[in-house]
């Protein structure tokens, strides 16, 4: 069976402007004639990363917490996608708290992708896209840390983070949805991840 592209909206509240990015980026895949799923990382709780490294040595570098919370499974769909979309508010300069543990627990695909073996590194290589959403309207390196993040998280699982749509003074429940400039660039955007994942 065909996997679906994943679109992992990071916000830990519902219908703010980074769900309606990701509303926007799969109608785009749609009108493409695609179809993805949302996952909506914000319902979700995982165990924090302790620093054990036993993943280090654990079979196929599986976490201790791999059975007790829904990261492991989630980081399946990251491996099985054909691209996948992050669209996440930026706090403090950064990504909101639950991706942030989400990405820490990544700790083990960094251990699997240094064993020849592993189903990582048998892995094609892949490509993700994300859209960052900042309330703060300035701010030169407002959005840096949390590219950087994403982006060497990402390469755990050979997927290139290609490309980051960003917007400023995004603060209000509705100020994305009241601007069709900006949405029309995500819905585009979904297209064009669409058609390019079929001529890779």
């Amino acid at each position: 069976m065909t996997q679906l592209p994943v679109i992992f909206a990071c916000s830990h509240h519902r219908k703010g402007n980074s769900d309606y990015a990701a509303s926007l980026f799969l109608d785009g895949i749609r009108k493409a004639g695609g179809d993805a799923e949302i996952v909506y990382l914000g319902d979700l709780d995982f165990h924090h990363c302790i620093g054990c490294l036993k993943c280090r040595t654990s079979k196929n570098n599986i976490c201790i917490f791999a059975k007790k919370d829904e990261a492991q499974g989630l980081y399946q769909k990251i491996i099985n996608a054909p691209f996948t979309f992050f669209t996440a508010p930026i706090y403090f300069y950064h990504l909101p708290s639950r991706l942030k543990t989400f990405i820490d627990r990544g700790q083990w695909g960094f251990e699997a992708m240094n064993q020849p073996e592993s189903q990582i590194a048998k892995l094609e290589e892949r490509i993700s896209y994300a859209c960052f959403v900042a309330g703060r309207p300035r701010g030169e390196k407002l959005f840096e840390g949390a590219e950087l993040t994403l982006k060497f998280f990402l390469k755990f699982f050979k997927v290139t983070l290609e490309s980051t749509i960003t917007f400023r003074g995004i603060d209000s429940p509705h100020d994305l949805k009241n601007d069709p400039e900006k949405c029309d660039l995500l819905v585009q955007a979904g297209i064009q991840a669409w058609e390019r994942s079929l001529n890779p």
